[in-house]
């Protein structure tokens, strides 16, 4: 692919998921394509090496005027659509929205409706402007409507960094969460685990870590992770998990269009409901048992690298350019 690109990317400055999946992706590829230029509007509060990237607001302007293509960013609270609208160049913008509902509003049945209707005001609704002004629309979460492209968080560097195939995956399970206040099935969801590893002998770490270097750590050793999805159904504990080599049990996979087939791995097991969770549960403990194997995982791992890292992510992106 052809990466001999000029891009001016307007982001938020608070450290958002979207922009931190995409900021690392351009990252990673602007290693291997050093003809592939990215300048920020403004300075990220998240550690990525991105000093030698951010002009001040002029400079940046004047860049923009001559980018093949800007790139609109959504930040919660923290969107710059001032400065899209002073630059006005909205044939070469992009808008790359990450909102969602938020809370257990996606469980919400009216507020489901309303969203595809276009009725929802609210975070997660298609921003209407963006949609008609910009020449691309990607979303991280539904509704996609026709002209929405699907674009969800993807595996970042940083989800790697305890990972090593060599190391031992001493843990059967793990199972931390932010936050267990939305929705609870991730506290009841945790509250079977512990009953089912500690009635079947498993090891499990279901504690909340002190440092996120800790909690990648134990994650790199673990054989399976649980994942429940927070304010909309992509989490990136989803995709932590997966970075780790681990196999997955998921609440049912709602982050791309219906009948995709791009999650489609034999590690990934969904369940509907808390009995379905179960079942899942007694599958895996079977197969931790009497198949597991570590080194049979690589193949499939570095598939789901290739197609799912935040720099295939930022390569998606600019397939579509």
């Amino acid at each position: 692919m052809n990466l001999d690109y000029k891009i001016a990317i307007i982001n938020p400055h608070k450290s958002d998921g979207i922009a931190r999946t995409v900021l690392d992706g351009f990252l990673l590829l602007q290693k291997e394509n050093p003809k592939l230029e990215f300048f920020l509007a403004k300075d990220f509060d998240y550690s990525l090496n991105l000093e030698n990237n951010i002009l001040e607001k002029q400079e940046f302007i004047n860049y923009a005027s001559k980018a093949d293509v800007i790139f609109l960013i959504y930040g919660k609270g923290d969107t710059d659509y001032d400065l899209a609208h002073e630059i006005n160049l909205w044939k070469k913008t992009i808008f790359i929205d990450g909102s969602e509902v938020g809370k257990d509003r996606r469980y919400d049945y009216e507020i489901e409706k309303k969203l595809l209707s276009g009725e929802y005001k609210e975070n997660g609704k298609i921003n209407k402007e963006m949609f008609e002004k910009c020449k691309l629309y990607f979303k991280r979460e539904k509704p996609y409507i026709k002209g929405i492209i699907p674009m969800p968080f993807g595996i970042e560097s940083r989800y790697l960094k305890y990972y090593d195939k060599n190391k031992k995956k001493d843990i059967d399970f793990f199972c931390v969460f932010g936050q267990e206040e939305y929705p609870k099935l991730r506290k009841y969801a945790r509250k079977k685990l512990e009953k089912f590893c500690k009635k079947n002998n498993f090891t499990c770490h279901t504690k909340k870590t002190k440092t996120r270097e800790e909690f990648y750590e134990l994650l790199s050793r673990s054989k399976v992770g649980i994942s429940v999805g927070g304010g909309g159904f992509d989490t990136m504990r989803f995709w932590e998990i997966l970075g780790n080599n681990c196999l997955l049990i998921t609440e049912r996979i709602d982050i791309y269009e219906e009948n995709s087939k791009k999650l489609d791995y034999k590690r990934i097991l969904q369940f509907n409901d808390l009995g379905d969770f179960q079942e899942r549960l007694e599958e895996v403990g079977d197969f931790l048992k009497n198949k597991y194997n570590q080194n049979n995982l690589d193949e499939e791992y570095n598939n789901i690298l290739e197609k799912h890292s935040s720099r295939a992510r930022v390569l998606e992106i600019i397939d579509k350019i």
